[in-house]
């Protein structure tokens, strides 16, 4: 392949510090992983402004959410549209989307949080965590790097970008932040992981690939896109955020 010119175990981390200077952008995180009758694919989108302070992403489970019901498997509530979280400021909107019918709501109503409660009372999923930090996944290429080579040159979503292949060492991972994408791969038994990287012409990542048979055959798509371009991101309007209504008490009638 071509040489790898003046790329070194370095590349990737300066290539994730390149990223996180940008000022706004999209992102998608795919993962596509073995299902009942094939592939299922989960989908989270998000897009950023002013360095993060500005955020919004949404979560799309309708594929896995058919995959288990037509295995006898279904969950509850409507999985059936994605759900959706904006970051504005201090400010943490939420959709309630499938807890909407136990709590009395429709599943496109917004309720709204401080971040520091949010943070505070431990919540986790995958929408908040891309909008508390639409980033994150390319995080993991600060771990320690083995050899990066240059496979070629390709186009991801309209920006010419260099593709490298590297391996990742995970081995210091075990105190990542539980929640994290390096911490499910340790928990998949993961030491070494090999990873395809494609950087643009500032050094940005343009899209992350890790595909892996150790965690169920898995494959784990991060693109970033419409860097520096004319994003916006819009909280909702204030008749659509409710307030949560109490549930009643056990035994109350």
């Amino acid at each position: 392949g071509p040489s790898a010119g003046d790329l070194d175990e370095t590349s990737l981390a300066a290539g994730v510090a390149a990223t996180r200077a940008v000022g706004e952008a999209r992102v998608e995180l795919q993962i596509t992983v073995a299902g009942p009758e094939g592939p299922v694919a989960l989908v989270h989108r998000a897009a950023f402004t002013d360095g993060g302070l500005r955020a919004q992403a949404s979560s799309d489970m309708s594929q896995a959410a058919a995959a288990l019901e037509a295995a006898g498997q279904e969950l509850e509530g409507d999985w059936s549209h994605p759900t959706g979280v904006v970051i504005d400021g201090e400010a943490v909107y939420s959709q309630l989307g499938p807890m909407a019918d136990a709590l009395g709501h429709e599943p496109d109503d917004w309720v709204r949080a401080r971040i520091a409660d949010v943070t505070a009372a431990g919540a986790e999923n995958d929408a908040l965590a891309l909008a508390l930090d639409p980033l994150g996944p390319l995080d993991l290429l600060y771990r320690p790097v083995g050899d990066v080579t240059v496979v070629g040159a390709d186009d991801i979503r309209g920006a010419p970008a260099r593709h490298l292949r590297a391996t990742l060492d995970l081995t210091g991972a075990q105190a990542a932040p539980a929640a994290s994408f390096e911490a499910r791969l340790v928990a998949a038994g993961v030491d070494a992981l090999p990873v395809d990287v494609w950087l643009d012409d500032a050094g940005v990542v343009r899209r992350l690939l890790v595909s892996l048979d150790e965690a169920g055959t898995m494959t784990t798509t991060f693109d970033v896109y419409d860097v520096d371009a004319d994003v916006v991101v819009t909280p909702p309007a204030a008749d659509e955020v409710v307030a949560l209504r109490p549930l009643p008490a056990d035994g109350a009638g």
